[in-house]
């Protein structure tokens, strides 16, 4: 009998929570919704985005006055469930749902319900924040990685001009341009004129390959 009463205190809960809704919807006979906060007519659609979004909302009809929320939101619900794919209520849990209608068990549904709804949202906020924890690290990682490869891409560049007893520091390309030619004489100051200083010395190892073979 507790438990009985706990549901019903739940369902007073939450009646007292739609009565402090921010948003005032108005559905009017013609079938369309009004949205008082927005002053324009929205869709079913709107509706999902509101409820995604954490907004607080009740929905209200207004020939009679009664709030329709509920109704609204399981027309959304069937609508979606209908779908052969990405439904949430399996055949199996449809029976045993339908079945605890009128059931004594049945009334205590609607809180084990909503504490297990509650549950798996905490969960994926968890492993949400668990998941972005890990591309984060995986980002630096790969960022420290790829500092390292190009270091040793460098090195070994440096080393191949050494073998052909070219010194450690390889001429630059030569430029008809004298323009070009002071340029290419200055040290890089950005990162931009570093990657070009190192595709001029490989264009000129590929020269140097070339003329011994």
């Amino acid at each position: 009998m507790a438990k009985l009463k706990k549901s019903k205190s739940a369902n007073e809960s939450d009646d007292k929570s739609t009565s402090r809704a921010n948003i005032l919807i108005k559905k009017y006979p013609n079938r369309r919704l009004y949205n008082t906060a927005t002053s324009a007519y929205i869709v079913l659609d709107d509706v999902v985005d509101l409820v995604k979004a954490g907004t607080g909302f009740v929905i209200e009809d207004t020939k009679t006055g009664e709030d329709i929320t509920r109704t609204i939101l399981n027309q959304i619900i069937f609508e979606q469930e209908i779908k052969p794919t990405n439904f949430h209520f399996p055949l199996e849990f449809q029976k045993q749902l339908i079945a605890m209608y009128g059931d004594s068990y049945g009334q205590i549904v609607p809180d084990y319900l909503t504490e297990s709804i509650n549950l798996l949202a905490a969960e994926r906020e968890q492993m949400g924040q668990a998941f972005e924890n890990v591309i984060d690290r995986n980002t630096r990682t790969m960022m420290e990685y790829s500092q390292k490869l190009a270091q040793q891409n460098m090195d070994m560049f440096r080393q191949s001009w050494s073998m052909f007893g070219m010194g450690t520091k390889p001429p630059e390309a030569e430029s008809s341009d004298p323009d070009d030619t002071a340029l290419s004489e200055q040290p890089p100051t950005s990162r931009e004129s570093e990657l070009e200083l190192i595709q001029k010395q490989i264009d000129a190892l590929q020269a140097r390959l070339k003329s011994l073979k």
